[in-house]
């Protein structure tokens, strides 16, 4: 078909788009006689019947302006309807009265006010059974989104609500007249396929209400149109498709080629790359070969070391402990020459202490790590050398309740001389008859490295004018002292008897 034919067609198109929707004059209803006849009525009629004879008499002068005079007097009796159906509370005829101003205000290019009325007229008539004005108050939404060139997606919805509004009140010839619209806002956007269905449902309605073909042609015609331009759309798409594929073929093919190209150049270089690795690899191989053969010598050399350091260290605590055993052996013969009971008592006190460190010493010397002590066998051989000392035989008996583990020299020292000074008191001092004595030793831990050390005994207890912290004995103020070496602390109370408690805190992670 040749483009003047199209042009001429899509003219005639719009003639008939413009008489259906009321953008060209309407028929009157009646003669201009009885409008006048009408008008001279109107002051004697009142509520609906005024309201309805005003509409009439604003829609015959809508539909016979041929001046500014003759609408603003359609506007005055719509306003005037609107007032009076506004005072009755009437949904149905406020509708209709804003329907009739929309139609006005279209008339007279007021655009702005055109869908403000039609907005309100859908409010009113959404809460009736008018369903044709409804269907013709979205038209008018639909033709205010027209003349102000609104998005597609706004001028489809309320022309898509008007159809649906026709179609529920079998409005056939509306709703063929919505979907002709409806097809040439698609056809405006190259929507070829959605333009050419709703045309076709325009027809079928058309022949629903019964139009002649001779009305029905031009549309029919309009569907031809349409259909051979989609129908070129679509070949010209095809072409298209068919191009970007040889383009796309083309770019595959020289990516192809262009990457053959630059895969032999990396692979080039990778193995430019992998050779000098190799000999960077033997020549660093050889370097850490002979470095290996160094640290290998270096180490047999520490090893050497430490084996000597240990035994080094193995012989100074031997060395240790026989010296401590020597002074022992000294304070013993210098014992014999005294006279005094405190110096001999003195001697022995000290004697004893110097055993608990030359114990450890020996543990030491004897254990396979030099630097840590178990606290079980320290404390038992220490209990009987204290029993031993004094000769106390059976009149006391020693109940022990040791956990295993290991303390280092920091604490196993100030333990044992605070085990030493405590154990030989309550043997001296809490058994006066040596009758049914029972001293208890008890050294715990706990899984967050606090210990504690208890020496209870069943005898006399304390003075009543003891005090701990202020005190002359030396034994007292050795053991105060020795706790706070180990950041420990230290009490004496009364408890059926006298009951020495020792609590610190010893972190193996934090002992360095």
């Amino acid at each position: 078909m040749k483009t003047s034919a199209c042009i001429e067609y899509f003219i005639v198109i719009l003639l008939i788009i413009g008489n259906s929707f009321g953008i060209n004059a309407q028929i009157p209803l009646y003669t201009e006689i009885e409008v006048k006849k009408d008008e001279s009525s109107l002051k004697e009629l009142q509520g609906i019947d005024k309201i309805k004879t005003l509409l009439k008499v604003s829609d015959w002068y809508e539909a016979s302006y041929s001046n500014p005079i003759t609408l603003q007097k359609a506007y005055q009796y719509a306003e005037e309807a609107l007032q009076i159906s506004q005072a009755l509370h009437s949904n149905i005829y406020s509708g209709k009265c804003y329907l009739q101003l929309s139609m006005v205000q279209e008339l007279r290019n007021n655009n702005s006010m055109i869908e403000v009325n039609a907005r309100k007229a859908i409010e009113m008539l959404s809460k009736t059974n008018q369903t044709d004005d409804l269907g013709e108050a979205w038209v008018m939404v639909w033709s205010a989104k027209m003349r102000t060139n609104a998005p597609i997606e706004e001028r489809l919805t309320p022309i898509f609500k008007a159809a649906s509004l026709f179609e529920k009140s079998g409005n056939n010839k509306r709703s063929g007249d919505c979907y002709r619209e409806i097809s040439e806002l698609y056809f405006s956007i190259s929507d070829f396929h959605n333009s050419l269905n709703s045309l076709k449902k325009a027809i079928f309605f058309y022949k629903a209400a019964n139009l002649k073909e001779s009305d029905i042609y031009p549309i029919s015609v309009r569907l031809n149109i349409i259909y051979e331009t989609e129908k070129k759309s679509m070949d010209i798409v095809k072409l298209k498709n068919k191009t970007l594929l040889q383009q796309s073929k083309l770019k595959n093919e020289a990516f192809i080629r262009n990457s053959m190209i630059t895969f032999l150049l990396l692979l080039l270089i990778i193995l430019g790359l992998l050779y000098k690795r190799f000999t960077f690899k033997k020549r660093t191989n050889r370097l850490l070969e002979v470095q290996q053969e160094e640290i290998n010598q270096k180490n047999v050399e520490l090893q050497n070391m430490l084996v000597e350091k240990e035994w080094l260290l193995r012989e100074i605590h031997h060395r240790v402990k026989n010296n401590l055993h020597m002074v022992v052996g000294l304070l013993a013969s210098q014992a014999e020459f005294l006279k005094n009971e405190e110096a001999i008592q003195a001697i022995n006190n000290s004697q004893n202490r110097i055993y608990s460190m030359s114990l450890i010493h020996q543990k030491l010397y004897q254990s396979e790590d030099l630097s840590i002590i178990n606290m079980p066998s320290y404390i038992f051989e220490l209990t009987e050398y204290l029993k031993d000392s004094f000769e106390i035989g059976n009149e006391i008996r020693f109940m022990l309740d040791i956990d295993s583990f290991n303390l280092p020299l920091s604490h196993s020292i100030p333990i044992g001389l605070i085990f030493n000074e405590a154990v030989t008191n309550a043997i001296k001092y809490a058994f006066p008859n040596n009758e049914n004595g029972i001293i208890n030793i008890s050294l715990k831990t706990t899984d967050n490295h606090n210990y504690t050390l208890i020496i209870q005994d069943n005898g006399i207890g304390l003075p009543d004018d003891f005090d701990p912290y202020n005190n002359p004995s030396l034994g007292v103020k050795l053991m105060h002292g020795l706790s706070a070496d180990i950041d420990g602390k230290f009490l004496i109370t009364n408890a059926d008897g006298t009951k020495i408690t020792l609590e610190f805190t010893f972190d193996e992670n934090n002992s360095h």
